[in-house]
This record gives structure tokens, sequence and C-alpha cells, in this order.
């Protein structure tokens, strides 16, 4: 096992990679998971700005205008279009109501006659949730008035916004009840798990990269080719070091994680928090394949980082790390599907689903197309280093005949 040792004291010799690659974005992973919020368990309300534009001045109106005050944060713009678009840009009125002029006499009539019912303008600077809550409140109010319009023919629009204010003020107590091993996984420790993909890629990549690199340098390769060590046995002593190296890259960002996180993991089952373990695994794969490859094509240490960083930044970014793809045009979407961080981040969305998640068959399916990511490069690496192999002999054999005429 000499070869296996010397594998190992070359890794722990350039202690730089393993603080900068496993503990420093390890911690980096932890910092953006702790910025993370989870949902509180006492009563939050989050309301956007909203902004009400009344050209209308009916009672209808007066009435939608103050039920939209009182359920956001009114915010005074101007009734311009320059102060419109201001307020937009500037994101002051996260939602705009405009009550267009007629609105409530029309309103009135469409109700009697049948017609199609008018319906106020909205412009949203953002969204979120608490903006499309605002948007389904001000459609649900609409729709009680015009309930009470039918229901009462000869009552007044005053007495409609009265009943209509009533029962849009009725709610419903709601309480979250845990069922066994059923609570929500963390958003922290999911952000953190996404975030690992780029720390295991670079990691391992880089590390496993230099270990095959030293040993794939060519006075390396005629030194271990004059020793009674037998190939195979090189080559297996190789690779079992650059397992190890991925155990430890794999372990310690996986003990980290549930070390800093445990306590926001309380109730949730533990084939939730496996699967997620065993998707970081997976991957880790990949990124010992990928540094496999790389080992492969350069032996230059500034080469392997530049090599790393770039590509890995690229595919955590298609994967959907850094940015969630459904911020992103069609064609990226459809090219993150040719990267296995997508597959990684969707087993990580199947697994952590409250529904039931788990080692479930979309968790499989998807984990199983990273290890056929990672079979691809590693069978491109090995492509490599058989050519190189192969060079390396024609090289010898055209050198031993040179000699021998040379002799001769």
């Amino acid at each position: 096992m000499q070869v296996f040792k010397a594998a190992l004291k070359t890794f722990f010799r350039h202690p730089i990679y393993l603080a900068i690659y496993i503990v420093w974005l390890s911690c980096m992973g932890i910092f953006m998971g702790m910025s993370v919020n989870d949902v509180p368990s006492e009563e939050y309300i989050e309301r956007p700005n909203v902004a009400v534009i009344n050209r209308d001045g009916g009672e209808l109106s007066e009435g939608l205008a103050a039920f939209v005050a009182e359920n956001s944060v009114p915010v005074q713009v101007d009734d311009t279009e320059r102060a419109l678009q201001d307020a937009v840009m500037q994101e002051r009125a996260h939602y705009i109501v405009i009550i267009p002029e007629g609105f409530s006499a029309d309103f009135a009539k469409a109700a009697a006659s049948g017609t199609a019912m008018p319906e106020v303008q909205t412009v949203v600077s953002t969204q979120s949730a608490s903006v499309t809550m605002m948007d389904n409140l001000v459609d649900e109010y609409l729709n009680v008035a015009k309930t009470y319009e039918l229901a009462l023919p000869d009552a007044g629009q005053a007495q409609v916004v009265e009943r209509t204010d009533a029962a849009m003020a009725h709610s419903v107590d709601v309480s979250v009840v845990q069922v066994a091993e059923a609570a929500p996984v963390s958003n922290g420790f999911l952000l953190y798990l996404q975030f690992a993909s780029y720390t295991i890629l670079l990691s391992i990549a880089v590390c496993s990269a230099v270990v095959m690199s030293r040993f794939g340098r060519e006075e390396t390769r005629r030194r271990i080719g004059s020793s009674p060590i037998p190939q195979a046995s090189v080559n297996l002593q190789i690779a079992a070091a650059c397992f190890v190296i991925m155990l430890v890259c794999w372990a310690f960002v996986s003990a980290l994680g549930l070390a800093v996180f445990g306590s926001k993991l309380a109730g949730v089952g533990a084939d939730v928090i496996a699967s997620g373990i065993v998707s970081l695994f997976c991957y880790s794969l990949f990124g010992l394949a990928f540094g496999f490859l790389i080992g492969q094509v350069t032996n230059s240490e500034l080469l392997m980082n530049a090599v790393s960083n770039i590509l890995g930044l690229i595919v955590s970014f298609l994967g959907g790390v850094w940015v969630s793809l459904d911020l992103v045009g069609e064609p990226v979407a459809t090219i993150a599907k040719f990267t296995p961080t997508y597959y990684y981040n969707e087993a990580l969305h199947a697994a952590f689903d409250s529904m039931g998640g788990g080692f479930t068959a979309e968790v499989l399916a998807n984990l199983g197309i990273v290890c056929l990511f990672a079979l691809a490069v590693f069978a491109v690496g090995m492509a490599i280093s058989r050519l190189k192999v192969g060079r390396m002999v024609a090289w010898n054999v055209s050198s031993t005949k040179a000699s021998l005429q040379s002799a001769a």
C-alpha cells in the first residue's frame, strides 16, 4: 500500500486546498443557509406597499380603496404617468390599483344587465407571495360585491359595500399539526445542500486531480514502471486514495451541515435527511470523475484550479444553485438539463417535499442520472488515459529501436 500512502500524503501536503475548497466554501454555504428565515410558528403577515388611484369617487370604488388600504401598507402616488412610472421603477409601490372613472356606476349596470363586469387596472412592480395575495383579495372583493349586487337588486350601493366589507372581514384560524415525522425541511439546510454542490465539485475535483497529476508525471511513471509493483495495483491504490479523498470531503460537508442545522431538523423524517445526504454522495461521485478527467488532461495545478472554478461556476449556475431556473429564459432552462447539478437539485426538492419525501421514485431517478453523468465523465477520462499510455509505449518502443540501431 505504498502508492496509497504516498497519494494521501500528496493530498495532505496541500493544506491550502483543504482550507479554501473544503473549509471556506463550506462556511460560505453555512452563512448562506443561515441567512434564510424559515416560516415562523407565530402569526406572520407580510403586507406589500400598495397605491390606489381612484379616478371614480363612487361608493364602490371608495369601499374598495378602503379595503385595500386596510390590508396593505398604503402609499401615496400622484395620478400622473411619470409618477406612476417612478413608483414602479423605484419599487415604492409594489402593487398599484387604478380604478377608472365611472367604475361604480358601470359595475352596478353590468350586474343588473348580466353583461361583462368592468375591471380595475393593476400594475405590479415585483412578484411575491404578498403581491399575489393582494391581487387575489381585490378580485375576491369585487366578486363578493357582484354577488350582493345580484342578490339585492333594490339595495343601494352603500348597502352593497357595507355587506361586502362585513363578508370580507370574516377569517378562519388555521393551525399546522405535525403528524409523526412530517415536519418540512429547513430552507436553510436545503440552500446549504444546494450550495454544497459547488463546494463538493471544487474540493473533490481539485484535490483528486492534484494527486493523479503527481502520479501522471513522466518521471513518476518511469519510477513506478521500474518498480516490482504491478501497474494494476498502482492504479487501484491511486483510485482508492482518491475515493478516500472524496469520502473526507463529503463527510466533512455533510457533518458540518447537520451540526449547524440539526436543531432546525427536529421532526423531519430520518429518511428525508438521509436522502439529502445520499444525494450529495452521488454528486460527489461526479466530482471525483471530473477530477479524474482533469488529472488526465493536465499536470498544471494552476490550470486545474482555473478549469475547476470556471466549469464549477457554470455548472452551478445552470443547475439553479445561484439563480432559480424559474427566473431565466427557456433556452437556459433547456441547457440546464444537460448538467448533473440540475438533477441533483431536482432530487433535493423531490426528497424534501413535505407531502412525502425521502427515497421516492423521482429522487432515485434523478440520482441515477447524476451517476450516469459521473460514469460518462469517467469514461472520457479513461479514454484519455489509454491514449496517453499508448503514446508513451510507442515513444518507449521508438526510443528502444533508435538505441539498438545506434548501437548496431
